[in-house]
């Protein structure tokens, strides 16, 4: 039977430690970060970081959640050998380097023929580009530019490149070459530590880069339904804050939107499944599927929240007593996934369907007339109740466009 309030002396609330490896300093130069998936193993892939005369700065002096690039993609699974300075070096030699790095990670790393880079340092990219192109061992780049107008050279190495819009529109000589622009003003907008950071762009070329990885090296690749449906088995079923939070990645966020509640970092996330959601939902709460996308990093869901009001339920209904009335709540649930755990979830629902089914919400309001007068006209409220998750689940069981015919809007006495 699942617990119905958090006892921290709970061996299902002992803490589970994150995936940890340490980072391996191979030369004043490079270093590599094992994979900090749960799994442990994964291919490899060169980054080359800004140089220290690279214009970065804390922005707003707020840290971003999102980590930078070495954690990032290390939580997706990758082994990540690293270079901070790679100016006034040969880039074939640092590629060498690089592969005899992984070569010694042993089952860390579970593709030894075929590894990618990721190029953030301007300067180094036409060189890394031409490097690679001789070393077939490297077959994907991925580089975030100002502009870059030409390869100088004929490639099979796949490339990607990620720019500003107002950059120059490059013309690849290379069949292989695959370009993306964002509404951004320098390509470090990638990069958290960045005064020029921008999240929305910087996630979906993320996501590109992260298609773009699996793609040429083989994976890695993780069963993310199977990874969304034990967080919230941990949720719903099992209701564990330690085991929920062992899914999710060292810094996670959750947000309902509708309500704003959720929590932005481990800590804060932590304290609210404890003390605001987990056991805040009433015992026979249930989600009911209706259909599933899943993307290279997300998992879209529409689904029902089934459940009795029979106490406060914090996120959903903050601040109102238990009501007693029954809950059918259509909700879409889109959910970023980072290698094997969840990195956010993004919760929406219709707020005025809730309060409705809640009956705190009244079916007619007073509409003023341009004169002022209240007391003539009622605005019937477009609101649906528990009918919308219906025809949500199955659209012969409801009636579309009836808000649209008589009875709806402003009326001269209240139905």
């Amino acid at each position: 039977m699942a617990p119905s309030g958090y006892d921290p002396s709970s061996l299902e609330e002992q803490p589970i430690p994150l995936p940890n490896a340490p980072i391996r300093h191979i030369s004043e130069r490079l270093s590599v970060q094992p994979p900090l998936s749960r799994r442990g193993n994964g291919p490899g892939v060169l980054v080359f970081l800004p140089g220290p005369s690279d214009e970065i700065a804390p922005s707003n002096g707020q840290k971003p959640l999102d980590p930078e690039p070495i954690q990032k993609w290390a939580e997706e699974g990758f082994a990540v050998a690293f270079l901070n300075n790679s100016r006034n070096h040969s880039a074939a030699d640092l590629l060498t380097e690089a592969v005899n790095a992984f070569i010694d990670l042993g089952e860390l790393l579970d593709t030894k023929d075929k590894f990618g880079i990721i190029v953030y340092e301007e300067a180094a990219i036409q060189s890394v580009y031409k490097a690679a192109s001789s070393d077939p061992r490297f077959n994907c780049i991925i580089a975030y530019s100002e502009s870059f107008t030409a390869v100088e050279t004929t490639s099979n190495t796949a490339l990607l490149l990620h720019t500003p819009e107002s950059g120059q529109q490059s013309k690849f000589k290379s069949s292989f070459a695959k370009h993306y622009s964002y509404p951004v003003s320098s390509p470090s907008f990638v990069l958290p530590s960045s005064r020029d950071y921008e999240p929305g762009s910087a996630a979906l070329a993320h996501s590109r880069s992260l298609v773009f990885l699996r793609e040429h090296l083989g994976g890695p690749h993780f069963d993310l339904e199977a990874i969304w449906e034990e967080h919230t088995y941990f949720e719903f079923e099992d209701r564990s804050v330690a085991k929920t939070m062992a899914t999710m990645v060292e810094q996670p966020y959750v947000n309902h939107i509708p309500t704003m509640t959720g929590g932005v970092g481990r800590e804060n996330l932590t304290r609210f499944y404890r003390d605001h959601f987990i056991f805040s939902n009433p015992p026979d709460a249930k989600l009911q599927l209706v259909s599933r996308t899943v993307g290279p990093d997300r998992v879209v869901d529409e689904f029902v929240y089934h459940a009795t009001h029979d106490r406060q339920v914090d996120w959903l209904l903050p601040g109102v007593p238990a009501t007693g009335r029954k809950l059918s709540i259509a909700m879409l649930a889109v959910v970023n996934i980072r290698g094997d755990r969840l990195y956010n979830e993004h919760i929406w629902w219709d707020q005025a369907s809730a309060l409705k089914q809640a009956n705190l919400l009244p079916s007619h309001v007073a509409y003023p007339t341009p004169e002022g007068n209240t007391n003539s006209k009622w605005l019937r409220l477009p609101v649906s109740g528990a009918e919308s998750a219906e025809m949500l689940v199955d659209e012969s069981k409801g009636t579309s466009n009836a808000m649209l015919g008589g009875g709806w809007g402003v009326v001269d006495v209240q139905d």
